[in-house]
């Protein structure tokens, strides 16, 4: 399988990458996006992925890893079992 990426901008637009020799000939490369109003559609909703819990959603609740299950779950709560709390956003 070739290796092709696809990067879909905030314009709208979409760039393609293919990584493999096409020097046979041409090769067609399709992408097929969500239409705009696909995009906006309020039924695309995070807490419907399947690794998503949202049992205890509030107010101001965040997204959570929980290794026990593998789940992300939202909380208002930090909670750490180590007794350490770090928090590293990363760098921008």
């Amino acid at each position: 399988m070739a290796d092709i990426t696809a990067t879909v901008g905030q314009s709208n637009s979409t760039t393609a990458r293919i990584g493999v020799n096409t020097a046979s000939g041409p090769q067609t490369v399709s992408v097929s996006l969500p239409s705009a109003q696909a995009a906006q559609n309020s039924s695309l909703q995070l807490k419907l992925l399947g690794d998503v819990d949202t049992t205890t959603l509030n107010d101001g609740a965040i997204l959570q890893f929980r290794s026990s299950d593998a789940k992300f779950v939202t909380t208002n709560e930090i909670v750490t079992t180590t007794g350490t709390l770090t928090i590293n956003a990363g760098a921008f």
